[in-house]
C-alpha cells in the first residue's frame, strides 16, 4: 500500500485522536488524562500506518469502538491503561514485522 492510500485509511482515525486548542491548553486531571490517551492513540495509528505502508499483515489489537469508548469523557484510569497497552501492542507488532522490510531506495 502506499503511503498515500496509508493515509487515507487512517484519516477517519486521526481527526478522532487530534488535540483540540481547549484540551491543549487545559491543565485540568481529565484534560491532562485525555491528552495522554489522545497521544498514545497517534502514536500507536502511526505504527500501524507504517505496516500498511509495507503491506504487513497484522492483527488490531484494539476495535473502533474500544478507541471511541476510551475518548469519552470523563476518561478513567483503565482508559489511560488501555491507550498505553495499545501502543506497546501495536509497536511490539510493527517491531516484528519490520525485520523483514525492505529499505533498498528504488532506482528509476
Amino acid at each position: 500500500m502506499t503511503r498515500d492510500k496509508a493515509k487515507a485509511k487512517w484519516a477517519v482515525a486521526r481527526r478522532m485522536v487530534e488535540i483540540t486548542q481547549a484540551e491543549y491548553s487545559s491543565h485540568t486531571v481529565n484534560a491532562k488524562a485525555i491528552k495522554f490517551v489522545k497521544t498514545k492513540l497517534q502514536i500507536a495509528i502511526y505504527y500501524l500506518s507504517q505496516l500498511d505502508e509495507h503491506d504487513s499483515n497484522y492483527t488490531m489489537p484494539f476495535t473502533v469502538n474500544q478507541m471511541k469508548k476510551a475518548l469519552k469523557s470523563p476518561i478513567t484510569k483503565q482508559n489511560v491503561k488501555d491507550a498505553a497497552d495499545w501502543c506497546h501492542q501495536c509497536r511490539l507488532i510493527r517491531d516484528k514485522a519490520c525485520a523483514s522490510w525492505n529499505y533498498e531506495e528504488a532506482t528509476a
